[in-house]
């Protein structure tokens, strides 16, 4: 009797284990799924972008240097001071009459010869300076153009009177027009200086940024995502969307890509359609079939 009240307590143990272990596996199945929005593909082109580097310079510049050897007694301007021609940048006096010591010893005005903007000061109030000592640099600020460099197999997109878009650190494009090749090469890169002007704010000497060439040969009207919709693989050779087979659950769906911009890549395959809902954020690293909850869905391109 005893042997058999063990056995019982035994079973009724292992059958709660078994009710647990089941009532376990249905809590894992019951995973939440995945935060994802979603977008539609769109119809439209991109040209294909040619994108070279190029650099700020301002071609008329004037070098303001000290006439005789003195004493800096004033500085009038700083980096980035528009001056008039005629206006004070600097006054001296001589080292005979800051021997002197009085307060009576002539000073000596050092003018801008043309309207201009400051680009540097290369002396301050105090110091000595010898003959002919630059003083500071003053560019006219209309003769500021955008050196480009241009590789030799790319000359057909940077010729005279070609169209293109500066883009500045910042991200800001300022649309330019190409004026001339400058009669240099760069012996190392093969590639050639080219001139380009554009309607621009004040920017320093020496700045860098991208010059922005549409190729001609843009393709025919498609279909277009956002880049966010589209994964690849390492080696950039395969490439998919996911996208919605019902409510809740993502499938992966091969496509072949085309042109693409700064934030749009075109779809050459022929599996999606209008209809169909993209994944465009947190669709990253999602499985066949894996779980995911709509958070927001957005208009299409």
């Amino acid at each position: 009797m005893k042997y058999q009240i063990v056995l019982l307590s035994l079973i009724v143990s292992l059958s709660g284990c078994g009710q647990r272990n089941a009532s376990n596996g249905n809590i894992q199945e019951e995973k939440p799924g995945t935060a994802v929005t979603l977008t539609h593909v769109a119809f439209g082109k991109i040209e294909k972008e040619i994108i070279l580097s190029a650099t700020t310079v301002y071609q008329n510049k004037s070098v303001v240097g000290s006439p005789i050897p003195a004493f800096i007694t004033e500085v009038l301007i700083q980096p980035g001071s528009r001056v008039k021609a005629g206006d004070i940048l600097y006054r001296i006096e001589s080292k005979e009459q800051h021997a002197l010591g009085n307060g009576n010893h002539a000073v000596i005005p050092i003018k801008a010869e043309r309207d201009g903007i400051v680009l540097d000061v290369q002396q301050q109030s105090g110091s000595y300076v010898t003959e002919g000592t630059v003083l500071c640099s003053v560019a006219e600020v209309e003769s500021l153009v955008f050196e480009i460099n241009v590789p030799y197999e790319q000359q057909r997109y940077a010729y005279s009177g070609s169209k293109c878009m500066l883009e500045l650190p910042d991200g800001t494009r300022l649309a330019a027009t190409v004026h001339a090749p400058l009669a240099t090469m760069n012996t190392v890169s093969q590639s050639e200086r080219v001139i380009a002007r554009a309607k621009a704010p004040f920017l320093p000497e020496g700045m860098n940024l991208k010059a922005i060439f549409a190729e001609n040969n843009a393709s025919s009207k498609g279909m277009i995502l956002s880049k966010s919709a589209v994964q690849s693989d390492e080696t950039l050779t395969e490439h998919w969307v996911m996208k919605l087979a019902d409510d809740s659950t993502a499938v992966r769906v091969p496509v072949e890509i085309g042109n693409s911009n700064v934030s749009e890549i075109e779809i050459k395959s022929t599996t999606l359609s209008p209809q169909d809902l993209i994944i465009l954020t947190g669709g990253y690293g999602l499985e066949e079939g894996a779980k995911v909850v709509v958070t927001q869905e957005k208009a299409a391109l």
